[in-house]
């Protein structure tokens, strides 16, 4: 691991291409349309020669699991499947639009915490964007890390970002949230304070065959992430992946 720095890798999205010309250009913000259009952009937060098997969570092994199970999930599973959601919104009458304050922010955290000696656990990958029409439900920054006790220290730490430094022009909410934010809503009971109560450990999939589309689409998501592409701008990347076999989150 080349001088034991994390390194900010960005698969950026087309309808992003402006925040990235931005960037790249070193441009003022002050000249991004307010309305950048939606898309995800895909990052990661690695040391070099970090392999996608490393970071990402067995999406396949979860639908072996609900399988072997007759279509139930235990609970510690689902519990797993994290993740830090941090949402932006422009605040005080400004123009900018509110991918800037969270590309600002994601910046701020790539600089501090590149040390992975120091940092230890501070690796992550996600997407930010959105695909929402509303302004008034901002954009968003979804974060993974490789287990929960990482996961806490990241979102406490965006947490003392933000206490810390004021962006202007945007006000931010930051959260945690289920990974595949769709499957608690799949499963029978989960939501129901009696049915855990009971001591019942696991949760029927309600629609088998949703569930699984929902897996071939976290699938496609994993071909976005960049794990080992160049340093610089500009050089080809490549087109595809394969989905992770044993990584350690989603």
């Amino acid at each position: 691991m080349e001088n034991g720095k994390r390194r900010l890798v960005l698969n950026w999205s087309p309808a992003h291409e402006e925040l990235k010309r931005s960037v790249e250009e070193r441009r003022s913000p002050e000249e991004l349309t307010p309305a950048i259009g939606q898309g995800w952009t895909y990052l990661t937060f690695c040391p070099k020669g970090t392999s996608a098997e490393e970071v990402l969570y067995d999406i396949d092994q979860l639908g072996v699991l609900a399988r072997q199970n007759h279509y139930h999930l235990p609970h510690e599973v689902v519990s797993q499947h994290n993740k830090v959601v941090l949402t932006a919104y422009s605040d005080g009458g400004s123009s900018l639009p509110p991918i800037w304050g969270i590309f600002t922010l994601l910046s701020m955290f790539a600089a501090r915490f590149a040390d992975m000696r120091r940092y230890t656990a501070h690796g992550i990958y996600g997407k930010f964007g959105g695909v929402y029409e509303r302004p008034e439900k901002g954009r968003v920054l979804a974060i993974y890390s490789r287990n929960a006790d990482a996961l806490l220290t990241i979102y406490e730490s965006l947490e003392k970002i933000l206490s810390e430094t004021r962006i202007e022009g945007f006000r931010f909410e930051l959260n945690f949230s289920n990974g595949l934010s769709a499957i608690p809503r799949m499963l029978d009971g989960f939501d129901n304070p009696e049915y855990r109560q009971s001591g019942t450990r696991h949760y029927r999939i309600a629609d088998p065959a949703r569930f699984m589309a929902l897996l071939d689409q976290a699938r496609k998501d994993y071909e976005m992430y960049r794990f080992d592409e160049a340093e610089f701008p500009g050089k080809k990347q490549r087109s595809s992946m394969r989905p992770a076999r044993n990584g350690t989150n989603a």
